[in-house]
């Protein structure tokens, strides 16, 4: 392992990031409370770095777990809203999207 490919693995994720929040932003994924888009962020940064974890380490389970998790959590919420339910349905596979890139281009670059 080369600080080369760590650095640009750390490029790689803040540039992937970037362009979620971006594509997040453009499908109107967010409110227009400020403090709720960062809570947002925080949040999909914290979800695909537990599902990279979860896949480094060789615990493909750990997706079944997140979807489950995810489901739990939105038990409470409005089921006829079309809208919230696509824009959740997205949000989610990009997440694990990103998350399954990122764990293939880690072992790619540090193996």
């Amino acid at each position: 392992m080369s600080i080369l490919s760590v650095i640009f693995f750390v490029l790689f994720i803040l540039g992937c990031e970037i362009m979620l929040v971006l594509v997040f932003w453009i499908i109107k994924m967010y409110s227009n409370d400020r403090k709720e888009i960062i809570i947002s962020i925080f949040k999909g940064v914290l979800e695909r770095g537990f599902l990279f974890v979860g896949l480094l380490l060789g615990i493909d389970v750990i997706l079944i777990l997140f979807g489950a998790l995810k489901i739990g959590t939105r038990l409470h919420e409005d089921k006829s809203s079309k809208i919230s339910n696509n824009l959740f349905l997205v949000g989610n596979i990009l997440s694990v999207l990103l998350a399954i890139i990122y764990s293939e281009v880690w072992k790619f670059f540090m193996n």
